[in-house]
């Protein structure tokens, strides 16, 4: 009879975890329930580093990923938010070298600037400065160095969309 208490004990257990297991989600966290549209501006690019290709690069990812997530519908003009992105600065630096060595890796450092405003109570919800490195080899410095800033690109999509859907 003792195995058999232990047996629906275990089955017992196992149902309700599997039941609170559903009460979590990652999406929609805390997200203003009458934020329905966003408006996503072209990324400005305030960094002097001279390659306006990521900026173009950066909005239409974090287009693609809100469009992806289906959290807000995108529109361009009367949205219920509105999120301007900025890079601020693109840092290319040297990765830690001794003394007598040649250098073999550089450091990507982007950071933007990002504004969550809600247009439907008109108050801003957050600024946040959002920032993410990536580190490349020199051999095809051009070609490394480009797929290293693309690479952040990615994780600074996923940074914004995440504080966006979250609150963070």
């Amino acid at each position: 009879m003792v195995f058999d208490k232990k047996i629906v004990n275990c089955i017992f257990l196992l149902i309700i975890c599997s039941c609170l297991g559903g009460c979590y989600s990652f999406t929609g966290g805390s997200t203003p329930p009458h934020l329905k549209t966003i408006s996503i501006a072209t990324v400005t690019d305030r960094s002097g580093f001279g390659i306006a290709t990521y900026r173009e690069v950066l909005t239409q990812r974090i287009q693609q990923r809100f469009r992806n997530d289906n959290s807000f519908t995108i529109i361009d003009q009367k949205a219920d938010a509105e999120l301007s992105t900025a890079i601020v600065s693109i840092v290319d630096a040297t990765q830690a070298v001794q003394p007598g060595e040649l250098e073999k890796e550089r450091r990507i450092t982007i950071s933007t600037e990002v504004e969550y405003y809600d247009a439907v109570k008109k108050k801003l919800l957050w600024k946040k400065t959002i920032s993410n490195y990536d580190v490349y080899q020199i051999a095809n410095t051009q070609i490394s160095r480009n797929e290293a800033i693309l690479r952040c690109l990615d994780r600074i999509t996923d940074d914004i969309f995440l504080a966006v859907i979250s609150g963070w």
